[in-house]
């Protein structure tokens, strides 16, 4: 399927379609708005269990990536963060053809945790929220963030 089939709002990009498990749950988009990003997705055929409605697997995967990666952005932190926990709650069902937006803000920093929330709307509409704390490990400071991110994003006047 190509990008324009999937119809992403202004600004989402593309990500790292096949590398990685990512690959597996994408495709996926990003957008950078410079102190912050925010992921999205497509619900299709792939997400959705035997009920027809977006799995909780996928949603919870989909914030899991977005507190690790955001919380990278906006602390500046080099290197890849570690999910030490994540607690969420289900508010509403993503139908099949929805578009899903994870929006993540760090809560608090310290030297080796940082403390972050985050929500998940589909069509504008909140689906899930999200509590994390993640670590701050030795020995993965050679993960690059800056070379995963688009081209920054500004909304047209």
């Amino acid at each position: 399927m190509s990008f324009e089939a999937y119809n992403p709002p202004p600004g989402f990009h593309p990500w790292e379609a096949e590398r990685y498990y990512y690959g597996t749950v994408g495709p996926l988009f990003l957008k950078n708005l410079g102190d912050k990003v925010v992921f999205g997705f497509r619900c299709g055929e792939k997400h959705v269990n035997a009920a027809k409605i977006c799995h909780g697997g996928m949603l919870f995967t989909l914030m899991d990536i977005e507190l690790g990666f955001n919380a990278n952005v906006e602390t500046g932190i080099p290197g890849f963060l570690v999910t030490v926990t994540m607690t969420s709650d289900f508010v509403a069902s993503v139908m099949d053809g929805q578009w899903v937006e994870a929006h993540g803000s760090v809560v608090k920093q310290t030297r080796s945790l940082v403390f972050a929330e985050g929500r998940l709307l589909a069509d504008g509409e909140i689906v899930l929220r999200a509590n994390a704390v993640l670590k701050v490990p030795r020995n993965l400071d050679d993960f690059d963030i800056t070379g995963s991110l688009p081209p920054l994003y500004v909304p047209e006047a």
